[in-house]
């Protein structure tokens, strides 16, 4: 197998000796006028501190409380969260009673139930969101509610029957002390991106991996570069303010990178005959974080193939100027999109 560096010392194939075409006449599809749009203003509830103030000598009528405060999201929270293995209501009030007492799990939360700080931020942000996903895709339902809450660390993101929560505890900070405790879930490049900052766009992610999962018609590497890609293109689209550090996670220093070396990477994949495989291994390594990205080098961020995915999802759009990201969605096949982007990234 050609690593990285055997592919940059041997000359390049004819076929990457052509630049990638611009398509500069054409404008960003993703810049729309949402003025007109209207969407229901994004309240964000507060499920966290709801939980924690449960009345441990009488958790059932707790439970009720946060059934009329919450709907279905409360047990489906108290299910998938905290008693998931106790069938009984006698072991899950124990479960509920032990999660709330720990020591442990009340000084996280604790310590981070005011990390976001002001809501109204973070609430100005989604409704924006709300009303591009909503001139973009007109006929699809938007979330019925997202809440803050704190699943002791095991869900950055639930989703429950269409009802959000966002996780407190995965936004503490890069240096918090209690990911410390935690090194193997919460090694130096996950930790790098657990600060307040990619909140939003954590919750836009969950939202549309929700909306749009992963159903190729063959699960294979360029599927899933391509899928992974469209929901970066996904993020782009709904969040435009946000810097694209936030949309793939990737420091700017590792952007650079990418921009400097795409079409290396590229020729990599297409050298070590990659981009059709339909190795687990090979999927990993490409599409799932990292510190970096095995077969490149270690400037590389982990990932990388998603960022590849992200600029082929992105010619295509620009030399398909009357798809919409409807139709993107709707387009299964990560091949066609290759195909049809004509993706040579230049040297």
């Amino acid at each position: 197998m050609r690593g990285f560096h055997t592919v940059l010392r041997r000359s390049w194939p004819v076929l990457f000796l052509f630049n990638l075409v611009l398509i500069s006449c054409h404008r960003d599809p993703l810049d729309v006028d949402v003025s007109s749009i209207s969407v229901p203003p994004v309240k964000i509830m507060r499920y966290d501190e709801a939980f924690f103030s449960i009345d441990t000598n009488n958790i059932p009528a707790s439970l009720d409380k946060l059934r009329k405060q919450f709907g279905p999201f409360s047990d489906g929270f108290v299910n998938n969260v905290v008693c998931s293995d106790a069938h009984d209501s006698i072991s899950c009030d124990m479960a509920i009673r032990d999660f709330i007492l720990s020591y442990d799990m009340r000084s996280a939360w604790k310590d981070s139930k005011n990390i976001l700080g002001d809501q109204s931020a973070l609430e100005a942000q989604i409704t924006d969101a709300y009303r591009h996903f909503r001139y973009h895709f007109p006929k699809r339902d938007l979330p019925k509610a997202v809440y803050i809450d704190f699943t002791g660390f095991n869900y950055n993101i639930l989703n429950i029957e269409g009802v959000y929560g966002i996780g407190l505890e995965f936004y503490l900070g890069k240096d918090n002390v209690i990911y410390d405790g935690l090194s193997d879930h919460f090694p130096g490049y996950i930790r790098r991106n657990c600060t307040k900052e990619y909140a939003v766009a954590n919750f836009v992610r969950g939202w549309m991996m929700n909306e749009f999962p992963y159903d190729p018609p063959k699960n294979d590497l360029i599927n899933k570069m391509v899928w992974e890609g469209k929901m970066m293109y996904l993020m782009k689209a709904l969040l435009r303010n946000t810097p694209d550090s936030i949309i793939t996670g990737y420091t700017a220093k590792q952007l650079s990178w990418c921009a400097d070396n795409e079409a290396k990477m590229w020729a990599t994949l297409i050298e070590n005959k990659k981009v059709y495989s339909d190795n687990d291994e090979d999927l990993q390594h490409f599409t799932e974080n990292g510190p970096f990205t095995p077969d490149f080098p270690r400037d590389s961020p982990g990932e990388a193939g998603n960022w590849l995915g992200l600029r082929i999802v992105e010619a295509y759009m620009a030399r398909n100027p009357n798809v919409s990201l409807q139709q993107l969605m709707d387009q299964k096949d990560g091949s066609f999109i290759l195909t049809r982007a004509k993706y040579k990234p230049k040297f």
